[in-house]
């Protein structure tokens, strides 16, 4: 018997794509409400995907871009470990970043999607679970030299075996985990996945297999071809990019070279970081999957910027390609620790925009402010039960590009923006913590034509008993970072500060990548810095930065200083006569430079 491959009708292909992205969002929104973390339901550190047979990514709604695009990878892995040992209603978990895990906190629920008895797709869910084992709650201990020290490593393996639970490996997975709710996160994960199959299996029942991989293959070969002809459009030729880490968590004066060189040749594009640094011997090493997925967030800048929007799937990616020396700070050997690999984002970034600056000047960023939170864990008093929570309200400020300022208050560029802050009461509620105030740090953007985006100042209290915090980020001042650049007159990004406040009084400044005692009373001080500017700032509007002056985000003495614009004290009204005069003494000054 002989099968007809269906003919494509490109509406139907929308039609579908657009179903795949509706259920992949119905995924994460059933996630979030079902869960037990406030990471989870508040924050939202989780992706849910949807896979084709083979492995390729259809749709997925990626709130954490770090994680989205770490979610392939491990399921090319099972798919070569179990081989044709996949059944219908089987349910594999993976966390090992050894074998195609971004982090191992970052959790991975995998379900095949059976039709007519054959394999056709896969549900996946994956997020940051809020405790994985090893010798630290939460797994962020800067002291860890190896990943057994991190996390229990959970390879490919059935929770579900042909649909009937397997209680051995569930047990055995719950008890190298300290907090119970996170069991019940997974179970929201196998619930989301299970949605996910039934809105595909019902797809399949309607349109038929044939009909499905046939205009599936039509939207990622459009994808392909939309994102072959952008890169086309961009000069070819060798570019070069670099960053730098400050400290390993073991060594705060220790720097690291992060980079890469950017080979732009006709319709596809080559990263190559293969002159970044050995690996560090604590746990700032980045697993390959959390590497590729943080340039992937910088390309899809790079292409978003051009005002085109293509699917997110695997067709978007085809003329990519990557590569991380093996034994280098972004490929670590075996068996590194590895937990803060996904904040190493920022400097991925950093490398990308740097490098493509004057080939690309209208889609680059100039320099972000380098993310900066905390890990806290410890018990309540109030309960008597073991908390940890993440503090990802803190929010740095990122690089503004041609024709738009940076986006205030964004934070982690390995979430592109789409991971939430948790709800300050929720934060009071769920751990044992008093927040003082969070809001915008004045004069934190960098001063350009286009401003970055503002960073933010927090104060918290830690009422916790036993309690630790870890800090998670990079660019402290204190440390002697080197703030990100600004662009073609910009004005560079700003840095970071955190401050403990003891209750005898006494403060102590907090490293980059530090775990401290916070004994109950100890008040959390962070100032986080914001973007970087494009331009120069003379060039700017006069009267939307006396605006700004008006609204407090920024000092009339930086006003004057750098934008050449002044601002009546008395009046908050721009002094346009002396304001005419300032900017056209620096136009004269400059003239008579040149």
């Amino acid at each position: 018997m002989t099968t007809t491959t269906p003919a494509v009708d490109p509406i139907l292909a929308s039609v579908l794509q657009r179903r795949l992205d509706a259920i992949s969002k119905e995924m994460a929104t059933l996630l979030m409400r079902s869960s037990r973390s406030p990471i989870f339901n508040e924050i939202g550190d989780l992706v849910t995907v949807i896979f084709d047979a083979h492995g390729r990514t259809l749709a997925q709604a990626e709130y954490a871009a770090i994680i989205a695009f770490g979610a392939r990878p491990p399921l090319e892995y099972i798919l070569e470990y179990f081989g044709d040992d996949i059944h219908e209603g089987d349910v594999i978990i993976h966390n090992d970043v050894f074998t195609g895990g971004n982090q191992n906190a970052d959790t991975g629920i995998y379900m095949p999607i059976f039709h007519d008895g054959q394999l056709v797709a896969w549900s996946a869910a994956k997020g940051h679970l809020a405790d994985i084992g090893g010798m630290t709650a939460g797994g962020y201990d800067p002291n860890a030299k190896e990943v057994w020290q991190e996390a229990f490593r959970i390879p490919p393996v059935k929770i579900y075996e042909s649909g009937v639970l397997r209680k051995d490996v569930w047990d055995l997975v719950a008890a190298n985990i300290r907090f119970s709710f996170v069991m019940e996160d997974v179970k929201a994960m196998v619930g989301a996945c299970a949605i996910g199959r039934r809105h595909i299996q019902a797809l399949l029942g309607r349109y038929g297999r044939a009909t499905f991989d046939t205009h599936m293959e039509y939207v990622l070969d459009s994808s392909e071809r939309q994102v072959r002809a952008e890169i086309s459009r961009w000069p070819d030729g060798v570019y070069h990019g670099e960053s730098e880490m400050v400290s390993d968590g073991l060594d705060p004066t220790r720097r690291y070279r992060i980079a890469c060189e950017i080979t732009i040749d006709g319709e596809e594009i080559t990263f190559d970081f293969s002159h970044t640094d050995d690996q560090a011997p604590g746990f700032t090493n980045m697993p390959p999957a959390s590497a590729s997925g943080a340039v992937r967030i910088a390309f899809l800048m790079l292409v978003a910027a051009g005002d085109i929007v293509i699917p997110t799937n695997e067709g978007l990616f085809a003329p990519i390609r990557t590569v991380f020396r093996k034994g280098s700070l972004l490929n670590p050997n075996f068996p590194a620790a590895t937990i803060f690999g996904n904040q190493m984002s920022d400097e991925i970034m950093e490398c990308v925009m740097s490098a493509l600056a004057d080939a690309l000047p209208d889609r680059v960023t100039a320099g972000w402010a380098k993310y900066m939170a905390t890990a806290l864990h410890g018990t309540d008093p109030a309960t008597g039960e073991p908390y940890v929570t993440l503090t990802v309200f803190q929010r740095t400020g990122p690089g503004a590009m041609n024709g738009s300022h940076g986006w205030d208050a964004l934070g982690f560029s390995g979430t592109a923006g789409q991971m939430r802050a948790a709800d300050p009461e929720m934060f009071e509620i769920t751990s044992p913590h008093f927040m003082e105030y969070h809001e915008y740090l004045p004069d934190s953007a960098g001063a350009g034509r286009w401003r970055g985006g503002l960073g933010t100042r927090s104060a918290w209290r830690s009422d916790g008993v036993h309690a630790h915090g870890v800090t998670m980020g990079e660019d402290i001042e204190a440390e002697g970072a080197t703030p990100g650049l600004g662009l073609f007159g910009g004005h560079d990004a700003g840095l970071n500060r955190m401050l403990l406040e003891y209750p005898d009084g006494s403060a102590y400044e907090w490293g980059s990548k530090e775990i401290t005692d916070l004994p109950p009373g100890t008040v959390i001080r962070s100032w986080c810095g914001g973007g970087a500017g494009y331009g120069d700032p003379f060039e700017r509007d006069a009267a939307e930065v006396a605006e700004e002056v008006r609204s407090g985000l920024l000092s009339a003495a930086k006003a004057r200083d750098e934008y050449g614009v002044v601002v009546d004290a008395a009046t908050n009204l721009t002094d346009e006569a002396a304001t005419r005069a300032l900017r056209g003494l620096r136009a004269t000054t400059t003239k008579e430079k040149n």
